[in-house]
């Protein structure tokens, strides 16, 4: 129930902020999406199966992986709006030499930081106390792993992005600011 992909077996992507995640690129279609991940991420959940995972009527997710490893949430009027990358057995995804996926978060928040800062670029935190960059589009949140939390970065859309830092204004949808385990 908590293991943890061993980083040399977690496939790697890179993340240009509002462009891409690995072969995800935000406002793509559904179709386009599927097809980018065809023989890299199985589907193992949409809005077809109700889980009871969609906020509003114009936003639904699609979950890729086993285990869930990728989270898309869609907004119907842009597409791929939110990529989530889980703790435990999603990709590691790259930020310009940063791994941004099942980290320790102090010491990930401390390179992040760093890089933010070096580039000028604004970094706050939530109220739940997540390290979060509008300005990119980056939210990074955790995910208990046993008695352990590791980060579980949040990358939206630059339409998202303005408030993304703010549990109680953000499109993100509510059940992503839930704990994770």
């Amino acid at each position: 129930m908590w293991d943890v992909v061993e980083e040399s077996r977690r496939a790697v992507w890179s993340f240009t902020p509002f462009e891409h995640v690995g072969p995800l690129r935000f406002g793509m279609t559904h179709e386009q999406a599927a097809a980018a991940v065809d023989g890299v991420l199985e589907t193992i959940g949409s809005l077809e199966d109700d889980t009871g995972w969609v906020s509003r009527a114009d936003m639904w997710p699609v979950h890729y992986g086993a285990g869930a490893g990728v989270h898309l949430y869609y907004d119907r009027g842009i597409g791929p709006a939110a990529i989530v990358v889980d703790a435990r057995n999603g990709p590691q995804v790259d930020f310009g030499g940063i791994p941004l996926v099942g980290r320790v978060p102090s010491v990930l928040e401390d390179a992040l930081i760093h890089r933010l800062v070096a580039h000028g670029i604004e970094a706050v935190f939530s109220l739940e106390a997540n390290l979060c960059a509008p300005d990119l589009g980056v939210v990074m949140r955790v995910q208990r792993v046993g008695d352990r939390v590791l980060t579980r970065p949040v990358l939206v859309a630059r339409e998202w992005a303005p408030r993304c830092a703010d549990s109680t204004q953000s499109h993100i949808p509510a059940e992503e600011w839930r704990s994770f385990s």
